[in-house]
């Protein structure tokens, strides 16, 4: 027992002894121990004791709370007290901001030769809105991938002094024959019609016609009533994937019954009853253009198409516009696309033109406003609303076809679309969309990837990606799918056959002209290695459209060959399909995707031959 408690009283260690360890031990002073933070204690101010106080956090200061304190300095400026940590901190941010900045400019590097937007002198400054703009965007176009992108486009120019001008997503054979200059057609090949009725059917839909003679004429031509019901039940029939038909019982019981069993038709002189007439013209051209027992592109097709118009000049739209009036435009502009057999393809100009007739004489009705808005019936509105969704239709296609700005703008349309009649339910229990009802709605994609890709601004490649990621996600009801690697349906019929290679089609021709640019600028500039060129994903992507369109008309031609015999559209999409492989085969032959191509190349010619 040390001496210290030899009497058993407590051991005390007075200040300045050592203790054991060696170290000494300083006495603390008795008081109060602060709870306040350093910075509130010195300026006095009440402190909320948390950490960091607000008092410190709405002065700026929160990183020195509950130690740290401001001190003056010179000049009655403030320094931090632990300056020295900032320090470390600022040079911390410093060394990893030069590590960013060279990871972006070798990235860069790799897919452009111009400098990223945000290492250019002053990209760090946060009030420059239009840096951080382009830094959102994505990889810049370089000047001279603009000039090449916006290459496509071309106008031709004849020797009479015409031109004509093809966009970017013009069909392919439009650009064969560009040039090429073919006669009118003789009117002494109808001869079945008078070469008076010729001139007046031929002329403008603006002007008059008031010869009763011209009009007797006209009436005269009407088929039998059993042909007109036969006509009819075609037209129908086809409606229900080549057109969006009347309903039947408008057809048969409006149009149908008024002229054949109503009035008599020499005394059709109302606005409506001569404006019905033109379109039950309308729908027997277009019922006698794929009647398999009529020879392809006939002459009684082309002689109903002529009354048609011979019928509208007796009441001109443009002085009183009726729905029945626009709907015969619409199906005029679809019998010119579908008859084009022209070497110029000038009756494809003519519907285009047609079609933007007709949708100045719709925006002219309102057709474009929601009907609801003046308080029509239910009827009334639907009407107006399917025709005004055929107009969209017709118009937003043949633009595409043209590579032409659309003549309706969805910016001012708040046009309801019309209620499906045709109601399908899938294995899960949800209505689907019927076929008419899924291209309005897919018009509606394509309409905005024409304003954004097709403009007179390029926009950047992310932009383009994002268009791809649209128009894939775009939903296919599960009928109208094209079914891979499953067994062949048996009872799938002719109708059902056409609409799966419609929406299949529809789908990839826009992907193959959004990405067709970008695909040409790839052969251009790294042709043996394409998929590792920044536009790789454009290669790719177009050698799948063109492969699916090729395909896939290759097995729809072997169910249904009579329907697509009498179409330009699929061997138009199959052309432009081959157009790639082609190119992939002489312009890149030591890339991953030439022997493909090839061999793709073989079977179309094999298939043609055929």
């Amino acid at each position: 027992m040390s001496p210290a408690n030899a009497n058993g009283g407590p051991s005390r260690q007075l200040s300045g002894d050592k203790p054991a360890n060696g170290e000494v031990k300083q006495r603390k002073r008795p008081g109060r121990v602060p709870v306040s933070c350093a910075e509130c204690r010195r300026l006095k101010l009440r402190c909320d004791r948390k950490v960091p106080c607000e008092t410190c956090v709405k002065r700026g200061c929160s990183a020195i709370c509950p130690e740290g304190s401001l001190t003056t300095g010179k000049g009655n400026r403030l320094a931090l007290a632990d300056a020295d940590e900032l320090h470390k901190k600022v040079e911390r941010l410093r060394n990893r901001v030069t590590t960013l900045e060279d990871a972006l400019r070798k990235l860069q590097a790799a897919v452009s030769d111009d400098p990223h937007p945000l290492l250019q002198e002053g990209a760090a400054d946060p009030k420059d809105d239009t840096m951080r703009q382009a830094a959102a965007c994505g990889p810049s176009l370089s000047p001279e991938d603009e000039e090449f992108l916006d290459a496509f486009g071309t106008l031709t120019l004849g020797l009479r002094g015409e031109s004509r001008f093809f966009g970017q997503t013009s069909r392919s054979e439009y650009l064969i024959h560009a040039p090429e200059y073919v006669p009118p057609c003789d009117p002494s090949t109808f001869v079945h019609l008078t070469p008076e009725l010729v001139n007046v059917a031929t002329g403008s839909l603006e002007m008059l016609c008031s010869d009763p003679e011209i009009k007797k004429q006209v009436l005269s031509r009407l088929p039998s009533l059993s042909r007109a019901c036969r006509l009819c039940d075609l037209f129908v029939e086809y409606g229900d994937y080549l057109w969006c038909s009347l309903p039947r019982n408008q057809l048969f019981d409006e149009i149908l019954g008024v002229i054949y069993r109503g009035t008599p038709a020499s005394e059709c002189n109302d606005l409506l009853s001569t404006h019905a007439v033109s379109l039950l013209f309308m729908v027997f051209a277009l019922a006698s253009l794929f009647d398999q027992s009529l020879p392809p592109y006939s002459t009684e097709a082309q002689e109903y198409y002529l009354l048609a118009r011979a019928a509208l000049r007796f009441a001109p739209p443009i002085q009183d516009t009726t729905l029945w009036s626009i709907q015969a435009l619409v199906y005029m502009a679809l019998f010119m696309e579908y008859c084009d057999c022209r070497p110029d393809h000038s009756t494809s100009h003519k519907a285009w033109i047609h079609t933007g007739f007709a949708v100045k004489l719709g925006h002219g009705i309102g057709l474009h406003v929601n009907s609801a808005r003046w308080k029509l019936d239910e009827e009334a509105t639907q009407r107006r609303s399917n025709v005004f969704w055929q107009l969209f239709l017709t118009d937003t296609w043949i633009s595409f076809g043209f590579g032409r700005p659309p003549s309706i703008s969805l910016s001012y349309v708040d046009c309801t679309m019309p209620k499906d009649t045709e109601e399908y339910i899938n294995s899960e229990g949800h209505k689907e969309w019927s076929f008419h009802s899924w291209t309005w709605q897919y018009s509606k994609v394509l309409h905005t990837v024409m304003s954004t890709a097709f403009g007179c601004k390029i926009p950047p490649y992310s932009t383009v990606i994002d268009l791809d990621r649209k128009v894939r996600d775009f939903p296919i009801p599960w009928r109208m799918r094209v079914k891979c690697g499953l067994p062949e349906e048996i009872n799938v019929s002719p109708a059902l056959r056409i609409q799966r290679w419609l929406v299949m089609s529809c789908k990839e021709s826009t992907l193959l002209n959004l990405h067709r640019p970008y695909f040409a600028q790839a052969l251009n500039e790294q042709p043996q290695d394409l998929l590792r060129h920044r536009y790789g994903p454009s290669v790719m992507a177009i050698y799948r459209s063109g492969w699916r369109l090729i395909e896939g008309l290759k097995e729809t031609w072997k169910k249904v060959p009579d329907v697509l015999s009498r179409m330009s559209l699929p061997w138009s999409q199959s052309l432009s399909g081959a157009i790639v492989m082609c190119l992939l085969v002489t312009r890149a032959p030591t890339s991953t995707l030439a022997q493909a191509s090839l061999q793709e190349l073989d079977r179309v010619s094999s298939s043609t031959s055929s």
